[in-house]
C-alpha cells in the first residue's frame, strides 16, 4: 500500500502537482518505473506461491493487486518507451531480482517458524453469529438444506466465520454446517471422518448438487452454482 502511495503521489508530480520538490522529470519517470517493476515482480511471486502452495484457495484482493501492479508496469514501459528503456534493463533486472530474493527469504523464514510449530494445540470454540439473516438469506437456506447442500468450515477458519455471518443467525440454524475439526487442531488432532472422504483442500468447501466449492460465496456466486434455484426464491436485494 505504501508502494501505491508513493507511485500516486510521483504520478501527480509528473502531471503538474509540486509534492516532491528537487525531482525532474526524468527522476521520477525512473523512479516510477523502478517502483512498477517492484511491483509486477512481487505480484508475480505472489501470484505463484497461490498457484502452488495454495492450490483451491481464491484470493480476490491478489488478484486485483497484480492485475493493477502489471498495468502500472506496462503503462510505465509504453510511457519511456523501448528506445529508452533499454537503457534501463540492467536496474529494473537488479530490481526484480532484488525484490524475488527478499520474498523468497521471508517466505522460507516463515514457512520454518511454522515448522517449528508442530506442538502446538487449539482448542475448539465457538465462533458466534451475530449478524441477522434477511428474509433471501432464509430462503436460500432453506433452498440448500431441502437439496442436501452442505458447508464444511473450521472454527479457525476467518472465511468461514465470514460466511457465517453473511448468512446471519436465523440461517446458519436452517444450513447443514459440517465442523471439521470438533476436537480442536494441531497435534495429536484429526479432521473428522466426513470431511476426510469428502476430500476437502480448503475452507470453507461447499458441496452443492454433489459439486465441490472450496470458497466462500456471494449470494450471487452461490445461486449460479446452484442450478435448481430457479424457482421459490426471491430477488436480490
Amino acid at each position: 500500500m505504501v508502494t501505491y502511495g508513493v507511485v500516486t503521489a510521483l504520478s501527480l508530480q509528473e502531471n503538474g502537482e509540486e509534492l516532491l520538490p528537487g525531482l525532474d522529470d526524468l527522476d521520477i519517470r525512473l523512479t516510477l518505473l523502478l517502483l512498477a517493476t517492484s511491483l509486477a515482480t512481487a505480484s508475480a511471486y505472489f501470484l505463484f506461491i497461490l498457484n502452488t502452495k495454495f492450490v483451491g484457495t481464491s484470493c480476490l484482493y491478489c488478484l486485483s493487486s497484480a492485475f493493477i501492479s502489471f498495468t502500472l508496469f506496462f503503462i510505465r514501459l509504453k510511457d519511456i518507451g523501448l528506445a529508452r528503456i533499454q537503457k534501463f534493463v540492467g536496474l529494473q533486472l537488479a530490481v526484480a531480482v532484488i525484490v524475488a530474493l527478499a520474498l523468497t527469504n521471508s517466505y522460507s523464514s516463515a514457512t520454518t517458524q511454522l515448522k517449528g510449530t508442530g506442538d502446538f494445540v487449539l482448542e475448539p470454540y465457538k465462533t458466534e453469529v451475530t449478524s441477522e439473516s434477511t428474509p433471501f438469506a432464509i430462503s436460500l437456506a432453506r433452498h440448500l438444506h431441502s437439496i442436501g447442500a452442505k458447508m464444511y468450515g473450521a472454527f479457525w477458519c476467518t472465511h468461514c466465520n465470514d460466511q457465517k455471518q453473511l448468512f446471519g443467525r436465523e440461517a446458519m440454524e436452517i444450513l447443514d454446517y459440517v465442523e471439521c475439526f470438533p476436537n480442536g487442531a494441531g497435534k495429536g488432532k484429526k479432521m473428522a471422518n466426513e470431511c476426510v472422504a469428502t476430500g476437502l483442500e480448503g475452507f470453507p468447501t461447499w458441496v452443492i448438487n454433489g459439486k465441490l466449492h472450496a470458497s466462500s460465496f456471494s449470494f450471487p456466486h452461490m445461486m449460479l452454482s446452484v442450478t435448481t434455484l430457479r424457482r421459490g426464491l426471491p430477488m436480490l436485494p
